[in-house]
């Protein structure tokens, strides 16, 4: 890897952080927010590092409002890269329920 990329890589890693540190005070003062439990686990997908949290505050955004349907594609993008397929599927039908069939579509596309 060269040097410049290992100082961007730095400081993208060093700005996620941050913004993970700001959402995770929003969400001390508003715990019910399913939109902000959602923005968390997207920063946590794009740190990398923190896969079981992103698909803990998935789960979280989900229980607080199923019809959550970015939330179900992110989780069953999740599981699409554990192998559980069928976990898959089964959010990505619950985000095609709530008007974004994206996820559903791909997976037929490439499993048929």
């Amino acid at each position: 890897m060269s040097f410049t990329r290992k100082v961007v890589d730095q400081m993208l890693d060093s700005e996620t952080e941050r913004y993970i540190a700001e959402q995770k005070a929003a969400l001390e003062a508003r715990p019910d927010w399913a939109e902000g439990h959602l923005n968390l686990a997207q920063l946590y997908r794009v740190h990398r590092r923190f896969k079981d949290d992103a698909k803990r505050e998935l789960l979280r955004a989900i229980e607080l409002k199923p019809s959550l349907a970015d939330a179900h594609i992110a989780l069953g993008e999740i599981y699409i890269g554990d192998g559980d397929f069928r976990r898959a599927r089964e959010h990505a039908e619950y985000a095609a329920k709530f008007g974004s069939p994206r996820l559903l579509e791909q997976i037929e596309r490439y499993t048929s």
